[in-house]
């Protein structure tokens, strides 16, 4: 097994003031010292690359990599294996990697942003923001398509849907290939997971906003926070530092996946990032600088079925809120996350607001179940719950 690939890096008290006045407008006062990262021989250190190589073993994962925040600090970054088996490029800090579904938090602080100003209601038929889709039996809204509730269907794979291979040239291009189908249920009766509510959602967006899907995400989110390395995935174009994708073949052994274009799903999969970057994101988001504590509150809250019942699925407007058992803790605490499974690769992003904690850990395989890959996160996480 290579040896690990470590990189240590602080997001200063500076850097994060920096953020908040460029989104408020505000002065800043004088720089104070940065705090110190975690020190190379801590031992919590030690335990999670012990855990994680484990798992990198027993999963036959190419290569992984992980990122920790506490309090605005990025306090530990590491890499493990291969970018790419063939080659042998190690798998650094700074390789990117694809979110998959993960992506959805990124449309998700889009939306907050929009009704945060008043641009979107939630409430109001989606008509109102995408004159283009027809009207349904019944009326669909942003609340709806953004908790998984609208009732649209998710992809056709015998057409090819997920591994789609065809270039998108618009929002609209993409959501054509839903737009006159049934819906599957009243919406707002039943949770039904969806690619295709986001692709929707992202449509929303650039009716409300006035701009397009990409453009808004890059000048609201990725841009004022640094986020250089993500982005949207432009496979099969060149794309500097991104990892080799695979899937789990026969007896777990590792696969190259086969190129797709996700240009049908910015909003739902179709972004890449690394740990560090999404790591700086979810610090960001915690200090409320992306969005109010208020619409945090709001997108991270499990939604009810329209008959007030729970759907089981503990998903709010883009995130999936629930409770963890943290053993080195001693208790449970909320956890607010999204996973993504893409074409050969996987992702994990969790927020525990409590503990102003972020793990990211990210992948280049994909197999089951993806549990597996959550808890490797939740094993990190616990090991720095009782960051000082």
């Amino acid at each position: 097994m290579p040896q690990p690939t470590r990189s240590f890096r602080t997001l200063s008290l500076f850097t994060a003031l920096s953020l908040a006045s460029a989104l408020a407008g505000r002065a800043l006062p004088p720089e104070p010292p940065p705090p110190s990262a975690v020190p190379l021989g801590d031992p919590r250190i030690a335990k999670a690359s012990e855990r994680l190589l484990a798992f990198q073993a027993e999963r036959r994962i190419p290569g992984l990599s992980v990122a920790v925040g506490h309090c605005g600090q990025l306090l530990w970054a590491e890499a493990f294996g291969l970018a790419d088996l063939e080659a042998k490029s190690p798998m650094t800090v700074d390789t990117v990697l694809p979110l998959g579904s993960t992506s959805k938090v990124l449309t998700s602080l889009a939306l907050g942003q929009l009704v945060e100003t008043g641009a979107l209601d939630l409430d109001t038929p989606i008509q109102t923001y995408v004159p283009y889709f027809p009207k349904k039996d019944h009326p669909i809204t942003a609340r709806q398509l953004a908790g998984h509730l609208a009732g649209l269907r998710d992809y056709d794979m015998s057409r090819g849907e997920y591994a789609n291979t065809r270039s998108f040239r618009s929002i609209e291009e993409a959501v054509g290939v839903f737009r006159d189908d049934p819906l599957q249920f009243v919406p707002g009766t039943k949770y039904s997971y969806s690619a295709y509510n986001f692709v929707l959602l992202s449509a929303a967006i650039e009716g409300a906003s006035g701009r397009d899907f990409l453009s808004f995400v890059g000048q609201r989110i990725t841009k004022p926070l640094g986020l250089s390395k993500t982005k949207p995935n432009r496979q099969p174009l060149e794309m500097p530092g991104l990892a080799t994708a695979y899937v789990s073949g026969f007896f777990g052994i590792p696969t190259r996946a086969g190129a797709i274009d996700v240009s049908n799903k910015w909003a739902a999969g179709g972004f890449v990032s690394t740990p560090s970057e999404m790591v700086r994101l979810g610090n960001a988001v915690l200090a409320g600088q992306v969005v109010s504590p208020k619409t945090f509150e709001l997108l991270t809250t499990p939604q009810k079925l329209a008959n007030g019942s729970d759907s089981g699925a503990g998903y709010g407007l883009g995130w999936r809120s629930g409770k963890k058992s943290l053993p080195r803790l001693g208790r449970e605490v909320r956890v607010v996350h999204h996973g993504g499974v893409a074409n050969g690769a996987m992702s994990f992003f969790v927020l525990i607001p409590e503990l102003d904690l972020v793990v990211s850990l990210q992948g280049n395989l994909t197999f089951e179940p993806f549990v597996d890959f959550a808890e490797a996160a939740y094993a990190v996480a616990d090991l720095f719950a009782n960051s000082p």
